[in-house]
């Protein structure tokens, strides 16, 4: 007589693929852990928590309904990883109208009403938000420029993460 044994569920493995999820839902939206937090009810440690695969059916619907994706096709099969758009806050997107043209930080800064080192470490950002990181330095304000463009960062007054 041969015994056959189902494969048995993994909660640890499930609850790891929620959080994937739910931090695939967030970063889709260019959203922090703080961002999440606070459109969902929650603190930002409860957020990362779920996105660690810990924690509690009730957090998890929070989290949903903060991404306001349904909680059944977060967990079904139909469920894809989502196209990630470049977003900018409206005072990231001013400093980077601002830099367009090239102009060095040192005359930057002081149009934006910051130092020269505070303006490298926002353009940092921007460059990661965007995608830009790995383009070399000499190209790489360009090529912010080129995403924000092509993505209508410049365009709109409200677009924030």
């Amino acid at each position: 007589m041969t015994t056959t044994i189902e494969p048995t569920l993994d909660l640890d493995d499930y609850l790891a693929d929620i959080g994937d999820r739910i931090r695939a839902e967030r970063q889709a939206r260019g959203w922090s852990q703080d961002e999440l937090a606070a459109r969902a009810g929650m603190n930002r440690r409860t957020i990362r928590s779920l996105e660690n695969g810990i924690g509690t059916l009730r957090a998890f619907a929070q989290a949903c309904a903060g991404l306001q994706v349904e909680m059944a096709h977060l967990l079904s099969g139909q469920w894809r990883l989502p196209a990630r758009h470049p977003s900018l806050t409206v005072r990231q997107a001013q400093v980077l109208r601002v830099v367009a043209d090239g102009r060095p930080l040192a005359v930057a800064a002081p149009v934006l009403g910051m130092t020269p080192e505070g303006l490298a470490s926002v353009l940092s950002g921007i460059y990661r938000r965007l995608g830009v990181v790995d383009v070399a330095r000499d190209r790489r304000r360009q090529a912010a420029v080129r995403v924000a463009s092509d993505h209508g960062l410049f365009d709109q007054e409200i677009r924030t993460s």
